[in-house]
């Protein structure tokens, strides 16, 4: 039998995880949509205006949920990737705690700090009004919202991806009902609007009850024991590109809505508005998939797993560009009819409107491959590269080349700014990548920075499940340790752990219903140590703590001598999967 790796079991979680992530940015983008169409429709294109110039605001008031949520949960993932479950455990309970209390005092700001952040972000005196009674009630829910974002994560991370699509399924659901029922017929205008989210999210909260009684979670929550001043700072380090993305995202937003505002009247104010709320469409489509990253990926990145990575990055790619093109021939195809769908009805507009769309789709595609580079170098820790381009993307570069379109081509020239920023921003940030790796200052080579194939000196097959191919794999594994120089009692201990763990896994870890029964298998060395992780996706097995009793069950008389043997036996599960490590 040839020994080789494939790509099954990454392929089946990407997939397994694809659906909730997916679902979870449906959900909440959708729900965007939804209140973008119900407020311009609603309550008038003035309302959607407000709701734009409201936007950078309520996007800083979220940093606390998202930066500990994404930097907190890709640090947990890389710990259960390398089996720290208590380092994890700690990670969990410090940000949950920390972003409680900033949210907390964040929302006590609400009753003196909306009316001046009104006449900050609105220029338009009859826009003022509209965007204090948005702002306020968005305020006062900010301990609900950065609770959402915050678990959401963590949710994603410890095997639980589908109660993370639960709850933004149900909080977009009750959202949009309440939006109906307190802008249409409660007639509570935008403060309605604002209620209906808030109230929507809180119902989602409920899918927490159901991951505290779970038995397949690893993260715990406790309150002692935890190293705050470490796991926050850790997180807050990590999650710094998502800090500066939010940040440039706001101050980018407030700029330009101020400047097309002031410039060019309200009417491009309209017409802008339409077509920035389009790229929630975008994120709708693409982000779900590229959301996946920092969940698979922190893991893979923790266990060294490098095929596995790049299998991974190769489907995030191809499924995200494919989905994300299907788009753009949309927009570019029926803009006017996206354009009245947001409310914009002004028959003079119109034509206007379809052609800033037109202009405007063009830079999907590749806001949709820098969303990619942040998410993966912020996953796999280089988060100065994840930084550079958040920066880029969203003030560097969009900023100057807008005023500069602006003063030129008016609103067609606002609109095409964001397309050449977006280029300009790749190939400025994989230049900067490729100079320091030439250099010695970043690892490897290419753009996943991760050794290739033929630079991956580590054993790594898949096998599919069977004590024929187990014993067989065993002296595979004996035989490559000894062409690396490995004495005979440390190749002895590695294939004879191979076996005896492989074999149980195809006795016991499998039922009937599983139809392809595969076993992944990874050898490498760490300096003097060498490290043997065995991964299923069969039943939650761990072979670390059987009693001499369950001898009758199963069996497990060499895991004894592999105890006595190994330097360290550990078991996992993670990503739904059981993962097995010996290292001598």
């Amino acid at each position: 039998m040839e020994y080789k790796r494939n790509d099954y079991l990454v392929s089946k979680k990407f997939y397994r995880y694809l659906i909730p992530s997916f679902l979870s940015e449906m959900a909440m983008h959708m729900g965007s949509v939804v209140d973008a169409v119900i407020v311009g429709n609603l309550i008038g294109v003035d309302a959607l205006s407000a709701v734009t110039l409201a936007s950078p605001i309520i996007q800083i008031s979220h940093i606390p949920g998202l930066i500990l949520g994404l930097g907190g949960a890709t640090l947990a993932a890389i710990w259960l990737g390398e089996r720290k479950l208590k380092d994890a455990s700690d990670m969990f309970s410090a940000c949950v705690i920390a972003g409680i209390v900033f949210s907390s005092i964040g929302a006590l700001t609400a009753f003196w700090i909306n009316e001046p952040l009104a006449y900050l972000v609105a220029a338009d005196p009859r826009l003022v009004n509209l965007v204090e009674e948005y702002l306020f009630i968005n305020i006062l829910g900010l301990p609900i919202m950065t609770l959402v974002f915050l678990t959401c994560e963590f949710l994603s991370v410890d095997n639980h991806p589908d109660l993370g699509a639960w709850m933004f399924s149900i909080a977009e659901v009750v959202n949009i009902v309440f939006d109906i029922v307190l802008v249409k017929f409660a007639g509570m205008g935008m403060e309605g609007a604002a209620a209906a989210t808030i109230i929507g999210y809180a119902c989602g909260l409920v899918t927490l009850i159901f991951y505290a009684r779970s038995k397949d979670r690893m993260l715990k929550f406790h309150l002692g024991g935890i190293a705050w001043f470490r796991d926050i700072f850790s997180a807050l380090k990590i999650g710094s590109p998502r800090v500066t993305l939010e940040l440039m995202q706001a101050l980018q937003i407030f700029v330009l809505n101020t400047a097309v505002l002031t410039v060019l009247g309200v009417e491009a104010m309209e017409i802008y508005a339409v077509c920035s709320n389009t790229l929630i469409i975008a994120e709708l489509l693409a982000g779900g998939i590229i959301s996946v990253i920092p969940n698979i990926c922190g893991v893979l990145f923790g266990e060294k797993d490098y095929f596995g990575i790049r299998q991974l990055m190769k489907k995030v790619v191809e499924l995200s560009g494919v989905l994300i093109s299907i788009l753009t021939v949309v927009f570019l195809i029926f803009p006017e009819r996206i354009a009245m769908l947001f409310g914009l009805e002004n028959e003079e507009l119109l034509p206007t409107a379809a052609v800033c769309l037109q202009i405007y789709s063009l830079s999907f595609v590749l806001y949709v491959f820098n969303e990619f580079l942040q998410h993966y170098y912020q996953t796999i820790l280089e988060t100065m590269l994840a930084t550079l381009d958040t920066v880029l993307e969203f003030f560097v570069l969009l900023i100057p080349i807008t005023f500069l379109l602006m003063h030129y081509y008016g609103i067609y020239g606002v609109c095409a700014a964001v397309p050449i920023s977006e280029l300009l921003t790749i190939i400025i940030v994989e230049g900067t990548r490729k100079f320091l790796q030439e250099r010695g200052k970043l690892p490897q080579e290419g753009l996943l920075m991760i050794p290739k194939p033929e630079h991956d000196d580590s054993f790594d097959v898949t096998i599919e499940a069977g004590e024929e191919n187990s014993v067989g794999l065993s002296e595979k594994i004996i035989d490559y340790c000894r062409t690396r120089n490995v004495d005979e009692r440390t190749a002895y201990i590695l294939g004879l752990a191979t076996e005896e763990i492989s074999i149980n896994i195809s006795r016991y870890g499998y039922g009937g219903k599983i139809k392809k029964k595969l076993i992944d298998i990874n050898l490498s060395h760490d300096g003097e140590q060498w490290i043997l992780r065995i991964r299923d996706d069969g039943i939650p097995f761990d072979p670390t703590k059987y009693n001499a009793g369950e001898e009758d069950t199963f069996l497990l008389g060499g895991i004894n001598m592999i105890r006595k043997l190994a330097k360290n036996f550990t078991y996992t599960r993670v990503l739904n999967m059981n993962n097995t490590i010996i290292e001598v």
